[in-house]
């Protein structure tokens, strides 16, 4: 690389740092965390519903369906838009951090920047999704997952793909678990006042363990989709909350699931005040 062309690099670096420390990029990122909040507190709550047997027909307990539920109410689509716009931000600040984060190149900043990557991606699906809705274009996610694994399926080596997936879904699943019972979230933000502190932590490892098992199921379904070369298997976290509910008692643990994703929403606008930005 040229001196020129190394200088320049530097700059842009400089001036993306310089745009990631701005006060108004922080409040948006911030409004980031909030809208996952008010998604995941739609999901406990359509959760709730159907362990308890009150679920809409039709309707679905995953984002999509959190989504469409969101559209329906009064304002319904300002909050849309406020959802998308504030995750959006919060993805393109992950990004910037794995960027222009000043890790070292050891493999602990390697996997640091992949992990911020990682996170960047949801929040953009999340944030593309709630704009869909709020341009009454969305599509349910189950659907989608269904299709995207049909076309896996139908490539060459496509059972390995899903099995890959599912091992994927299931890692985070288990990393989202483990981070909740070694609290290791409190890394990512300042130290609450003490009042607040436990109040804090709990809903944090409530929401983190029942969200990682959601997950771990999810991965499940993935693979005895790719087992089974049957891509009616493969479903979001919809399906893994209908398989749930086959289960003995599963409306019990259907309810519990949904009690960790409002936890998880609750603990979220809490992380939109004290995270680490």
């Amino acid at each position: 690389m040229s001196d020129q062309a190394e200088r320049a690099a530097r700059e842009t670096g400089r001036q993306a740092r310089r745009v990631a420390d701005s006060r108004w990029f922080e409040l948006t990122a911030r409004a980031g965390y909030v809208g996952s909040g008010v998604v995941h507190l739609l999901i406990g709550w359509l959760v709730v519903l159907l362990g308890f047997g009150n679920a809409s027909s039709g309707s679905e307990t995953d984002q999509s369906g959190a989504l469409e539920q969101l559209a329906r109410v009064p304002g319904g689509v300002v909050l849309l838009w406020a959802v998308a716009v504030g995750t959006a931000a919060l993805t393109l600040r992950l990004l910037l951090e794995a960027v222009v984060g000043g890790r070292s190149d050891s493999a602990r900043g390697w996997a640091a920047r992949a992990k911020d990557v990682g996170k960047a991606i949801v929040y953009g699906v999340v944030s593309y999704s709630a704009a869909t809705f709020a341009l009454g274009v969305g599509k349910s996610s189950s659907g989608s997952s269904r299709s995207a694994a049909a076309r896996a399926l139908a490539t060459p080596g496509g059972v390995f793909l899903l099995l890959a997936a599912a091992a994927v879904a299931i890692a985070i699943g288990i990393g989202l678990v483990v981070i909740g019972c070694r609290r290791s979230f409190r890394k990512h933000i300042v130290r609450p006042p003490r009042s607040l502190d436990r109040p804090v932590t709990v809903l944090a490892v409530v929401g983190y363990v029942g969200k990682g098992l959601a997950v771990v199921v999810v991965g499940v379904l993935i693979a005895v989709a790719g087992f089974r070369s049957d891509p009616g298997q493969a479903t979001g976290l919809d399906g893994a909350f209908d398989a749930v509910r086959q289960l003995p008692a599963g409306s019990v643990l259907l309810v519990a699931i949904g009690v960790a994703f409002l936890a998880y929403g609750v603990w979220s606008f809490f992380r939109a005040r004290f995270a680490r930005l």
